[in-house]
């Protein structure tokens, strides 16, 4: 379940509305709300909010991870909140890169009910490309109001159906979906045919490792000077405007050398410390792989900054990043909605504002992103070496708005939101 949790719309283990203010999710204790009440400056900030895996559920526990309880969660199948018309999985669902079919890496329960009562129930869904490196990615938003077909309005009773002896039999999503990897399918009777081909070559399933999502408040870092002032820039930047020492081609032509080093050509001795640069590098890209622990110690939290400094380069936005996740060891996902990224480095992140919202035209604005770290936490997937971010954001409609009447019924219930995958800092960030 989440912690530290106090819901005021919708139901689930997901990030529930603050009822303080319309435009923020939030999940705060009650003990956290009189905090706010007594403080004098009276903030009204965005909260700020991170997701962390739970332990492995018994099978029991994986009842809980379905649609009927409205779960936030990494991997298995998707618990899709609209069991109709789910989207086209050649139109929607295909890579628009590679063609290659998108797998479900996660996704947030995020109710907005009590600015909308449509948005009493309020999903989205993440899949990827593990074809692609970077990985591309396709966010789905669906949304229910507390009265519908397909939910009792009552909160779901989860202690029932862990006592159950029965398997809970979803046969409107049976009806839809593959049987292994949850995907909508033309013939469900049989296995889609990615699922199927794996089955051929006798691959494993390509499920991600099914664990809950909980959410609880962030951490804040005590910041230096610098830290504030490259961390906070973007979030009063108009677009297209860059901060003071932000100069892609020049940070571009000082990792050159270190670049030139990855790729395997020849070096010259005057390029010998690019190389051990390089070398530092990809150790630190491995050890995060491999132990997400040690990168997040005060070693992997400064390496890259002490390099930069070396080179009298500045990147004070990887710097806060650092921060921020050293301050909140074991974090998979941020969370703050109409806040701002908080993103891995200075270079390759989103210039200017996102598309607006092509369904209502209302702007996009932040949502949460993917961390790092969870790359590293999912053991026993058997595809967690294809993922290849630095992070990913997802921008949603502001007005969360709903189905359009006019394009009749057959319209998918799931909207399209933005999704913006920020690579990790590797050679291929250098114009060749």
């Amino acid at each position: 379940m989440a912690k530290d949790q106090k819901a005021t719309g919708g139901y689930g283990s997901g990030i529930a509305e603050s009822s303080s203010s319309p435009a923020v999710a939030a999940v705060a204790s009650e003990e956290d709300e009189e905090d706010d009440e007594d403080d004098e400056d009276g903030d009204d900030e965005n909260q700020e909010l991170v997701g962390y895996l739970e332990d492995p559920p018994s099978e029991r526990e994986r009842r809980l991870l379905t649609r009927h309880f409205f779960p936030s969660k990494v991997g298995g199948r998707p618990a899709w909140l609209v069991p109709e018309r789910l989207p086209d999985e050649t139109a929607v669902l295909a890579c628009r890169r590679c063609g290659n079919r998108l797998r479900f890496l996660l996704q947030v329960y995020a109710s907005q009910g009590t600015r909308k009562e449509s948005c009493f129930h309020r999903s989205v869904l993440l899949f990827v490309c593990t074809n692609c490196q970077p990985n591309e990615a396709v966010a789905l938003r669906a949304q229910l109001p507390r009265a519908n077909g397909h939910y009792s309005p009552e909160e779901p009773d989860r202690e029932a159906v862990l006592e159950e002896y029965a398997v809970p039999v979803d046969e409107e999503l049976e009806a839809l979906c593959c049987p292994n990897c949850g995907l909508p399918c033309s013939d469900p009777s049989e296995l889609c045919s990615d699922c199927a081909r794996r089955a051929r070559n006798k691959d494993p399933p390509v499920c991600f490792v099914e664990l809950e999502l909980s959410v609880d408040s962030a951490e804040q870092p005590d910041y230096d000077d610098e830290e504030k002032e490259g961390g906070e820039a973007p979030r009063g930047r108009e677009a297209g405007e860059t901060a003071e020492g932000d100069d892609p081609d020049a940070y571009a032509a000082e990792m050159k050398a270190a670049a030139d080093a990855i790729q395997g050509i020849e070096i010259d001795e005057r390029s010998m410390k690019d190389k051990e640069a390089v070398a530092k590098l990809k150790e630190y890209q491995e050890m995060v792989k491999k132990d997400p622990e040690a990168a997040l110690d005060k070693y992997g939290a400064n390496w890259y900054e002490e390099w930069l400094e070396q080179r009298s380069t500045k990147d004070p936005l990887f710097k806060r990043f650092s921060r921020f996740t050293a301050e909140n060891k074991g974090h998979v996902l941020r969370y703050e909605l109409g806040g701002a990224p908080l993103w891995f480095s200075q270079h390759k992140r989103l210039k200017g504002q996102p598309p607006d919202c092509p369904h209502c035209g209302s702007k996009r604005i932040f949502e949460f992103q993917v961390q790092p770290q969870l790359i590293a936490l999912l053991k026993g997937s058997p595809l967690k070496d294809r993922l290849d971010f630095g992070t990913m954001c997802v921008f949603s409609c502001e007005e969360s708005c709903d189905t359009n009447p006019g394009t009749g019924a057959s319209q998918s219930p799931y909207f399209e939101e933005f999704v913006y995958v920020q690579p990790e800092p590797v050679s291929e960030w250098i114009p060749k």
